[in-house]
C-alpha cells in the first residue's frame, strides 16, 4: 500500500473538515513543494504524513491515480514560472477561505523547511503566500 493510499483511507472517518476538491488542492501543493526544489527527501514525507493523515480520500476517488497525475504534473511544471503561477492560483481558488490558505501555507513551509534548504526555497514560499493573499 502507498504512502498516499494510507494517507486518505477512504475506510476511516473524516474529521478533516475539508471538501476533495480541498484535500486534492493540498496535495497539489504539497508535491509541487517537495519537486520545486529538484530534491525529494524522506523528511518531507514524513511532514506529509505527520499534518495531512487525518485526511480522507473520497470513496469513489482514486488517491494512487490522483498523486500519479500530481506528481507528473509538478515534475513538468516546475521549470515553469507561468504554468507554476497557474497551478498555485487554481489551488488558491480551491482553498476557498483565507483560514485554508493560511494552513496550507503553514503546511507548506514546514514541508519546504524539512529538508534544511529553507534559503533555496524562500522565493517559492512567497510565491504561496502572495498567491494567497496572505500578506
Amino acid at each position: 500500500m502507498s504512502f498516499f493510499t494510507k494517507l486518505f483511507d477512504a475506510q476511516r472517518a473524516s474529521s478533516d473538515g475539508l471538501a476533495q476538491p480541498q484535500r486534492e488542492a493540498i496535495v497539489d501543493l504539497l508535491v509541487l513543494s517537495m519537486y520545486i526544489d529538484n530534491a525529494l527527501s524522506l523528511s518531507e514525507e514524513a511532514v506529509m504524513d505527520d499534518h495531512i493523515s487525518a485526511f480522507s480520500w473520497e470513496e469513489n476517488s482514486d488517491v494512487e491515480d490522483y498523486v500519479d497525475r500530481t506528481v507528473a504534473r509538478a515534475r513538468n511544471i516546475k521549470s515553469s514560472p507561468s504554468a507554476t503561477a497557474e497551478l498555485l492560483e487554481s489551488i488558491s481558488e480551491r482553498l476557498d477561505d483565507y483560514e485554508k490558505r493560511l494552513n496550507a501555507a503553514d503546511l507548506c513551509e514546514r514541508l519546504l523547511a524539512a529538508d534544511g534548504k529553507v534559503e533555496q526555497e524562500k522565493a517559492f514560499l512567497q510565491q504561496v503566500r502572495d498567491t494567497f493573499k496572505l500578506n
